[in-house]
C-alpha cells in the first residue's frame, strides 16, 4: 500500500492482487477506503468467514442459498461512529502523513484493536467478504481469471528481477536504507529497459543483445559531418 501511494503518475490500478500476502481485515479497510480493490489469493480459503452487513433500523431479507454462509454479522455502528476519524485517515495516508505500516502497527494495543482500529476491521469485513464471494463464483470465473492474469505478470517480472540480479540471487543486502533504495533503482530501471527498450533478451538471461545496426546506407560518412560543421 506504502507503494502505491507513492506512486508519482500513471493510472491508479483497478486490481491490487497479490499472492498469500497480508490480508487481515484491517488491512482490506485501509485497501476499501482509499478505493482500491484488495484482491489477495487465499492459501486458507476454507477458513474464510463470510459476513453480512445490515443498517441498523434496517429491516432485509434473508440470503437465500448463503443464508446459512452468512451468519457472522458486520458491526456496522462502530464504522458508523468512527467514520470521520477513518476519512481523516484516509486524508493522512493520500498526503503521505502517515505510512500504512505505521498505521496498522498504532491500531492495535498488545495484541487487540484500538476502537479505530476495529472500525477499520468492520469496514473491511465488508470489501473482504464481496472479494470471497466473487472468487468463489461457480458461474462466472472472469474474476478469478483477471487475478490469476495480474499475478502471472507480477511473478515474471519478479523472475526477471531475480536473473538479471544474479550476483545475490534477486536479493538486496545493503544495511543502509539509501543503499538498498540505490539497488532498487538501478534494477528498476534495467527491467524498464528490458520492457520497453529496443533490446531484447534473447536465449535467456544474460543474453542482452542491442538492436541492430542502421543500414549502411543511413550512416553519415566522417567527410559528411565535417562539411555539415
Amino acid at each position: 500500500m506504502d507503494a502505491l501511494l507513492n506512486l508519482d503518475g500513471g493510472v491508479k490500478p483497478e486490481m491490487v492482487a497479490t499472492d498469500n500476502a497480508s490480508y487481515s481485515d484491517m488491512v482490506f479497510g485501509l485497501f476499501k477506503i482509499l478505493g482500491y480493490n484488495f484482491s489477495p489469493r487465499f492459501r486458507d480459503l476454507d477458513d474464510q468467514r463470510f459476513w453480512r452487513a445490515t443498517m441498523p433500523g434496517v429491516v432485509t431479507g434473508t440470503y437465500g442459498a448463503l443464508e446459512d454462509l452468512a451468519r457472522n454479522r458486520v458491526n456496522l455502528n462502530k464504522v458508523i461512529t468512527h467514520w470521520p476519524d477513518m476519512l481523516k485517515v484516509a486524508g493522512s495516508l493520500v498526503t503521505n502523513q502517515v505510512r500504512a505500516y505505521d498505521l496498522l502497527r498504532m491500531f492495535g494495543r498488545e495484541g487487540r484493536p484500538t476502537p479505530l482500529g476495529a472500525a477499520f476491521a468492520e469496514y473491511g469485513r465488508v470489501a473482504k467478504t464481496e472479494h470471497l464471494l466473487r472468487v468463489v463464483d461457480p458461474v462466472d470465473d472472469t474474476y478469478r481469471r483477471q487475478m490469476n492474469r495480474q499475478l502471472t505478470v507480477q511473478e515474471s517480472r519478479h523472475k526477471l528481477a531475480r536473473d538479471v540480479c544474479h550476483g545475490k540471487r534477486g536479493t538486496i543486502h545493503q544495511a543502509y536504507r539509501d543503499g538498498m533504495e540505490d539497488q532498487l533503482g538501478a534494477l528498476g530501471l534495467v527491467l524498464n529497459a528490458r520492457h520497453r527498450g529496443p533490446g531484447r533478451l534473447r536465449g535467456g538471461p544474460g543474453h542482452l543483445q542491442p538492436p541492430p545496426p542502421a543500414p549502411a546506407a543511413e550512416v553519415p560518412r566522417a567527410a559528411e559531418l565535417r562539411a555539415a560543421g
